[in-house]
C-alpha cells in the first residue's frame, strides 16, 4: 500500500480539529478558578500533569480514528458534529452603577432684595436665573435687570421697591467682576441721567442695589456707573465708589473688638466638673423674639460645660461652601451636640447654620447676610446669640425686641429687650402727645455692665384715660450724674 505523507497530515490535523471541537469539557470561570484564587508557582503542579495526560490521551483517540478512516474519503466532506450547548443560560455579570452622592445643602442665591422700613432689605427669589455655575456677569446682570428694569417680582408684606420709575433704567450694559468687586454700568437715558427719585427713597434703593449685586458668590463691593462710565447718583448719594452691604445696612459698624470674644462658662449653683460632661442642643428663630432679630441658642441639655465659650467672626467663602454668607458667626461650646450637619435658613439675616465638633467642643457656624451687630447672653443653662433687629431699638447698651414701632396696643403690654447697665437696672416710662408721663417703673436684668448682655421683661399698666398715640422709652441712669443713658424710643398707639 503506498503512502503519501502530506496526505496523511493534512487528515490527521483536521481530525485531531474535531476530536478537540466535540470534547465536553466542564469550564470553570475565571474568577473561580485556580488562576485566580491561587498564586502562581513555579514547576509543574499536579492540575498542569492532568490536564497534560488528559491532552495526550484525546490526540491519541484522534490518531486512532483518522488511521482507520478510508482514505477515499476527502477530509473536508465529512461531517462536523455540532458544538454542544451550554448547561444553563448566559449571565451577563452585574455592571457596578454609580450611586450619585447626595448634593450638598445650598443657599438660594437666585434674589433680588426689597427694602424693609428700619431694617436691611430682605431677599426674595427670582426665576431665569442663570445656572449656578454659569458666568457670574450674566447672573449679575440678570438680578440687576429684574430689580430696575423688569417688575415682575411682588415685595413680600414686610417690604417695599424704592425702584425708579419704568424707564429710568433702560439697560443693563457692561458688567465686570475684579476679585470680590463687580462695576456695573447702566443705561439711564432721562435729560442729565437724573434718576428722579426722592430723598426719601434714595436709601432704600441703594439698600436694594447693593444687595441685589452682591449676592453673587464672593462679590463684596460694587461701583454703578451710567452711560458708559458717569458715576451713577441717586438723590444726594454717588454710587460710583466701592460699595458694601455694611456701607448701606443702616446699623452702626461692627466694632473690631467684637471680632474675637471668649468668656467663662457658667456651670449653674453648682461647681464645674473638672471633665466636660455636657450634651448640647441647638435651636434658632427668625423674626420671634423680635422684629429683624436671628436668635441662635445653645441648650445645655444635661451635664454641665466647663472652660470657656468663644465666640469668632470670619468672611465666608461662599464660591468653595454653598451653604456659607458673606461672614461666619463660629461659636464653640465645650460639650457634645448630637445634631450634625447643614440646615439651611434662608431667612434674613441668617442663610443657615452648620453644627460640628472637634473632639470634646462643639462646633457652631452662622452664615450670615452682612456683618451686623449681635449681642450675646449666658445664663446656666443655655447660650444665646442675637443678631440684628429693628435699627432705631438697638443702642450699645439697651434694646427693645417688643413692642415695635407703630405696633397697637391694650392699655396692658409686656416689654422684652435686653441691655447691659449699671447693677442691670433698666427703667422705663411712657409719655403721652403731650410729653406727659403716664406710666414709668423699674426693671432688673440678668446681668449688668457686662461685654455680655442680660435679658429683661417686664409689664407696662396705663391708665384708663390714656389712648391713642404714646411714646414707650427704655433707658439707663448714669451713676456718675443722672443723665438718661441710650434712651431707646418705641411710638405705639393704644386703643
Amino acid at each position: 500500500m503506498s503512502s503519501n505523507e502530506p496526505r496523511d497530515d493534512e487528515i490527521l490535523g483536521r481530525a485531531l480539529s474535531r476530536a478537540i471541537e466535540t470534547a465536553e469539557v466542564e469550564e470553570t470561570p475565571y474568577d473561580r478558578s485556580r488562576i485566580a484564587l491561587r498564586p502562581l508557582r513555579r514547576g509543574a503542579s499536579f492540575w498542569g500533569i492532568s490536564a497534560l495526560a488528559t491532552s495526550a490521551a484525546l490526540v491519541a483517540i484522534a490518531i486512532a480514528t483518522v488511521l482507520a478512516t478510508p482514505a477515499s474519503a476527502p477530509a473536508a466532506e465529512q461531517p462536523t458534529s455540532p458544538v454542544s450547548p451550554s448547561r444553563g443560560p448566559v449571565t451577563p455579570s452585574p455592571v457596578a452603577t454609580a450611586v450619585p452622592s447626595p448634593a450638598a445643602p445650598t443657599i438660594d442665591r437666585d434674589r433680588i432684595y426689597f427694602a424693609r422700613r428700619d431694617l436691611p432689605p430682605i431677599g426674595v427669589h427670582i426665576n431665569d436665573m442663570p445656572r449656578a455655575d454659569a458666568d457670574a456677569t450674566s447672573r449679575i446682570a440678570h438680578r440687576i435687570s429684574a430689580l430696575l428694569i423688569d417688575d415682575t417680582v411682588t415685595p413680600p408684606p414686610d417690604a417695599f421697591t424704592a425702584r425708579p420709575a419704568r424707564g429710568t433704567v433702560t439697560a443693563v450694559g457692561d458688567v465686570k467682576v475684579t476679585s470680590d468687586t463687580v462695576r456695573i454700568d447702566l443705561g439711564v437715558p432721562t435729560a442729565n441721567g437724573d434718576w428722579n427719585v426722592p430723598d426719601l427713597d434714595a436709601v432704600p434703593l441703594r439698600q436694594q442695589i447693593v444687595y441685589t449685586a452682591t449676592e453673587e458668590a464672593g462679590i463684596r463691593y460694587v461701583i454703578v456707573t451710567q452711560n458708559g462710565g458717569q458715576p451713577a447718583r441717586i438723590g444726594s448719594f454717588s454710587l460710583g465708589s466701592p460699595i458694601s452691604r455694611e456701607d448701606v445696612s443702616g446699623y452702626p459698624r461692627v466694632s473690631q473688638q467684637l471680632m474675637g470674644e471668649s468668656w467663662p462658662a457658667e456651670c449653674g449653683p453648682t461647681p464645674c466638673p473638672t471633665v466636660a460632661t455636657a450634651r448640647l442642643s441647638n435651636s434658632y428663630s427668625v423674626d420671634a423674639v423680635g422684629r429683624g432679630v436671628a436668635r441662635f441658642e445653645v441648650r445645655i441639655e444635661s451635664g454641665q460645660t466647663t472652660g470657656s465659650v468663644n465666640l469668632d467672626i470670619r468672611q465666608g467663602d461662599e464660591r468653595k461652601s454653598p451653604w456659607a454668607g458673606k461672614y461666619i458667626l463660629e461659636l464653640d461650646v465645650r460639650g457634645a451636640d448630637a445634631k450634625q450637619g447643614v440646615e439651611i435658613v434662608d431667612r434674613a439675616p441668617l442663610r443657615s447654620v452648620r453644627t460640628g465638633g472637634l473632639g470634646d467642643v462643639a462646633t457652631y457656624e452662622l452664615a450670615l447676610d452682612d456683618l451686623r451687630p449681635w449681642r450675646v447672653v449666658i445664663t446656666g443653662d443655655r447660650i444665646i446669640i442675637d443678631i440684628g433687629g429693628v435699627q432705631p431699638l438697638v443702642t450699645g447698651t439697651v434694646l427693645v425686641y417688643a413692642p415695635s414701632r407703630g405696633d397697637t396696643l391694650g392699655r396692658q403690654f409686656t416689654v422684652s429687650g435686653l441691655s447691659r447697665t449699671f447693677e442691670a437696672t433698666t427703667a422705663w416710662r411712657v409719655r403721652d402727645l403731650s410729653q406727659r408721663i403716664v406710666a414709668s417703673g423699674v426693671s432688673t436684668a440678668t446681668r449688668g455692665t457686662s461685654q455680655l448682655w442680660g435679658l429683661y421683661q417686664f409689664t407696662v399698666q396705663l391708665p384708663s384715660s390714656v389712648g391713642g398715640p404714646v411714646t414707650l422709652e427704655v433707658y439707663w441712669q448714669s451713676p456718675r450724674d443722672g443723665t438718661d443713658t441710650d434712651v431707646v424710643q418705641v411710638p405705639l398707639m393704644i386703643r
